[in-house]
């Protein structure tokens, strides 16, 4: 395994590697202690030094459980200060693509008016002008002029969604909005022209 540069780590990464090779040390010497013949002058200055060692050691990992205890400290307070802004961010997130589903769901509305307008007048168009009473006649007229108003109601609204859209910063809301608005007045224009008639 390919070992990873200490001055890579975090000041957390590069404490828990210092931790872990004054453990490793402080077992090394803790063997050697365990080992040595300190029956003889010189095993047993060895031994008193390697103690001086051990000691020494177990200071120095003391000492830096001290500050390890620090760093996880300063890391924890760190971690619940972002949590705490990823909380308030992700509030305000939730209340952006509320608004967003709100305004889509006003376009949605719309869509859905405007296709049942276009059935209800599918209806007429399956008549030949030519075959149709008086009355249908009337009834054609004054539905034709109700589907204008309709339009006209439709255009009003679309345009809202739109600018609320734009307001928002909604670039595809207002991007359909738009779309459905000049589909809509292109069957306002042909609708105009078919009354005039």
């Amino acid at each position: 395994m390919p070992s990873i540069p200490v001055d890579s780590l975090s000041p957390f990464g590069r404490m828990a590697v210092k931790l872990d090779t004054a453990f490793s040390e402080l077992n090394r010497i803790s063997g050697q202690i365990q080992r040595m013949e300190i029956h003889s002058d010189s095993g047993l200055e060895r031994a008193v030094k390697l103690l001086n060692e051990f000691a020494q050691n177990g200071q120095t990992i003391a000492e830096n459980i001290q500050e390890f205890s620090r760093t996880l400290a300063d890391a924890r307070a760190k971690s619940e200060a972002a949590a705490h802004i990823v909380s308030e961010r992700a509030q305000l997130v939730q209340q952006r693509r509320q608004q967003q589903n709100h305004i889509q769901d006003k376009l949605t509305q719309i869509e859905q008016k405007v296709k049942a307008a276009n059935a209800s007048l599918a209806d007429f168009r399956k008549h030949n002008p030519g075959e149709l009473s008086d009355e249908q006649k009337i009834q054609i007229k004054t539905h034709l002029e109700q589907l204008n108003q309709n339009l006209a109601d439709f255009i009003e609204a679309v345009q809202a969604v739109k600018a609320e859209a734009a307001q928002a910063k909604f670039k595809g809301i207002e991007r359909d909005a738009e779309s459905l608005l000049g589909a809509l007045q292109a069957s306002r224009r042909k609708l105009r022209k078919v009354m005039e008639v």
